[in-house]
């Protein structure tokens, strides 16, 4: 363990004036992020800094530095690690639209204002540091950026299948999933070599020989690379090379689907002369320990290294409590299972709760908790008879698993307790709600509608044709007709005025304009206004970027339909705005298409 216990103060450390009040010369694990300074649970750099914090460990911040220049170094060469992450977004994500147009604002940035954010944020940090500090700095990679591009992965920015992140820029070891278990297991090994006086590289050897690596490559959830010449570990799934899934569509569509069904084993990659290897990940939290991590004392609020300068991100989330983690929903354009995992991972209603009470106690707080959810707010407590330990990537899709239990109930029943905390005055649910278990309990649309909306309740039917509802791996028809019905009736019911918000998502793989015209005029049949669509992203991590890249289904290796034109993927999405004026010219104009072509 480290030197000294380490104070419990507001924030993190961002400055060396901060490490000197602290009376410490410098940082065990010094944590780099393309996000704010924020001291958050919805932030990754707050989580894990928390953590390791709470463990004994010295952690300072560097948030958004320029790799161009020095800041990577403002706290100085850890003792221990670097750990560098893009934040709460991939970087290329936060940076451009679905359209590869420059976007004009960053939610996690100071002032939401964009451009503080490297492209490839990872591969920038690492290579930053490396310049500064040569071998002398280990490197670990994690996030959202890292881990979904662990392996070859298709870039919708360079329109290319790009190699495994280990082998760009600095970075010695990447983790994968969450990172909280894998990066304190990496820092105590690490302690224990430095005080063993092992850490230090060997001279004229350079990183293939670095003690260090070798002391953690074992760790479960964490990637490394060896010569291609060293045998595989013998438990390793083998996917296809890097030079295979680049020059074959086919072998890149049964790279994927394997590495989707093998993702909880051992796997392995070759890439130019060099073998990735990515550990089993690291278990999904009990609820005892998603407990210990969400009752870290969390100030909410920025770092005051930005200087009073708003976090568009935070105040979204300020007051929010993540209930859970995971999801086995498996829908193909999602990539929450690839990083989260697949098991849903609940709090107790007792933590829940006990957060609640925190947050009531800031002296900010107003009366109003946004949201208590997780990637899907109604799986929440959801478990597996047979502990999540099968084949299926889809708990819901085709049909779902008898295998799994979900009460909804015991979710209603914890918001309402959640809610009589004293100095709570509204309890509302902001993240999505899953359709087609929503509509299996008349108890949860009742409080949905009459208790926990505020106005807008938040679904994500994506679609409604029923073609493009296969390739997303979502239930046929998915229910939201008659979830608009059935809501509508609550609402009136209930008294109040609610609207339902609708995800939807146009130019997906499989989706032609027709389908967007069928889902426009369902819209316009219903009164449903939405005022925001999403043009598919091919983003890594996803079977619809896999199906986006190479014209195939990876499970069947069926082709499938994709709209590459900019205008007629704009298109899609503006004839769902059916109740604007450019919505209704653009369903005309999409019409007129599919007349003259006979559609």
């Amino acid at each position: 363990m480290p030197r000294r216990p380490v104070p419990a103060l507001p924030h993190l450390p961002a400055t060396r004036a901060e490490l000197r009040a602290r009376g410490w010369d410098r940082c065990d694990v010094v944590l780099v992020t393309g996000d704010a300074h924020v001291d958050h649970p919805s932030f990754p750099a707050a989580l894990l800094g928390r953590w390791l914090e709470a463990h004994g460990f010295r952690v300072g911040v560097i948030a958004r530095p320029d790799p161009a220049g020095d800041d990577v170094g403002r706290l100085g060469l850890p003792r221990l690690c670097f750990a560098v992450t893009a934040g709460a977004l991939d970087s290329m994500v936060a940076n451009y639209t679905a359209q590869r147009r420059r976007r004009a604002d960053d939610a996690y940035a100071p002032g939401g204002r964009a451009g503080g954010r490297p492209d490839r944020a990872v591969t920038a940090f690492g290579s930053a540091i490396r310049r500064l500090f040569g071998t002398r700095a280990f490197v670990v990679a994690g996030g959202l950026e890292a881990s979904l591009r662990r392996f070859s992965h298709y870039d919708f920015w360079d329109d290319a299948v790009r190699r495994p992140l280990l082998m760009d820029g600095g970075i010695d070891v990447l983790v994968h999933g969450m990172g909280e278990g894998p990066l304190l297991e990496i820092a105590r090994r690490l302690d224990a070599l430095e005080r063993a006086g092992a850490a230090a590289p060997p001279g004229g050897r350079g990183r293939a020989g670095d003690p260090r690596t070798a002391a953690v490559r074992d760790v479960p959830g964490v990637t490394y690379r060896v010569p291609a010449s060293e045998a595989p570990p013998p438990d390793a799934v083998e996917l296809p090379s890097w030079e295979e899934v680049r020059a074959d569509p086919v072998v890149h569509a049964r790279f994927w689907a394997l590495f989707e069904r093998t993702r909880s084993r051992r796997q392995t990659q070759t890439c130019a002369g060099m073998r990735i290897v990515a550990n089993p990940p690291w278990p999904s939290p009990s609820p005892a320990e998603l407990e210990r991590l969400y009752a870290l004392p969390f100030t909410r609020d920025v770092h005051p290294v930005h200087r009073g300068a708003r976090v568009p991100a935070l105040e979204q989330v300020r007051f929010s409590v993540t209930a859970h983690r995971g999801c086995c929903g498996g829908c193909a354009l999602c990539a929450i299972a690839a990083h989260q995992g697949r098991q849903v991972a609940s709090r107790s209603a007792e933590s829940v709760v006990a957060e609640v009470e925190r947050i009531a106690a800031h002296p900010e707080f107003r009366g109003t908790v946004p949201d208590v959810g997780g990637p899907t707010a109604n799986l929440w407590g959801a478990t597996c008879d047979r502990d999540w330990e099968c084949g299926r990537v889809s708990c819901l899709w085709p049909a779902r698993c008898p295998e799994l239990r979900v009460d909804q109930e015991a979710w209603v029943r914890l918001l309402r307790r959640a809610r009589r905390v004293p100095g709570v005055r509204h309890l509302f649910v902001t993240t999505g709600v899953r359709l087609d278990l929503a509509l299996e309990s008349e108890a949860v649309l009742r409080a949905l509608a009459g208790e926990f909306t505020s106005g807008h309740l938040k679904v994500a039917p994506e679609h409604v044709a029923a073609r493009v509802l296969r390739w997303m791996r979502k239930p046929a028809g998915s229910g939201f007709a008659e979830f608009l019905e059935r809501h509508a009736r609550r609402v009136r019911e209930s008294g109040r005025r609610q609207y339902v918000l609708p995800y939807l998502m146009a130019a997906h793989p499989g989706a032609r304009l027709e389908d967007a015209v069928e889902l426009a005029l369902f819209l316009r049949r219903r009164n449903v206004r939405v005022e925001q669509v999403q043009i598919f992203t091919p983003t890594p991590g996803t079977a619809s970027t896999v199906m986006y890249a190479t014209g195939l289904d990876p499970a069947s290796l069926r082709p499938v339909f994709v709209e590459r034109d900019p205008h007629r993927r704009e298109l899609q999405k503006t004839v769902l705005l059916w109740h604007r004026p450019e919505g209704a010219a653009a369903l005309r104009e999409a019409r007129g298409l599919l007349r003259r072509a006979g559609g």
